[in-house]
């Protein structure tokens, strides 16, 4: 019987860490730098992680910040992990402040978060209004 809750996960250099939870029932997995890189302020760089993942069937994932490394103001762009990409995962970081950030081989730079697959069938229709209709940016207020 195949194990749905198994993530299985491929390290391509000596470098990779595989990912990890700090606390049992975190939702997201930190992912590690499997190289070193200086990221200038207002530059993006793609980090590599030395891992490659395979989902189990209907799963993927995405990358999303880690809120130390947010609340220096680098964070992730990008980030979403299809169920069949066995490929390098790299994580698109940002520096949008205003000192170069570095980063060393074993940091931990993003979280992995696991998402069911959802098929959806898409149609063309009318559809309902709604109490909030067409009320986006700020309509809820402070």
């Amino acid at each position: 019987m195949k194990k749905q809750n198994l993530l299985k996960v491929r390290k391509l250099n000596n470098h990779a860490k595989l990912p990890t939870r700090a606390y049992s029932g975190d939702l997201g997995y930190d992912l590690y730098a499997a190289e070193r890189h200086v990221i200038n302020p207002s530059e993006q760089k793609a980090v590599w992680t030395g891992i490659s993942v395979e989902f189990p069937e209907r799963w993927g994932g995405v990358i999303k910040d880690r809120s130390s490394m947010a609340a220096k103001m680098i964070y992730t762009s990008a980030g979403v992990i299809d169920n069949g990409y066995r490929g390098e995962i790299k994580v698109l970081l940002r520096n949008e402040s205003d000192k170069p950030f570095v980063i060393e081989i074993g940091d931990k730079i993003a979280q992995l978060i696991p998402i069911p697959v959802i098929d959806w069938e898409i149609t063309e229709t009318d559809i309902q209004d709604s109490d909030r209709n067409t009320n986006g940016f700020g309509s809820s207020g402070k």
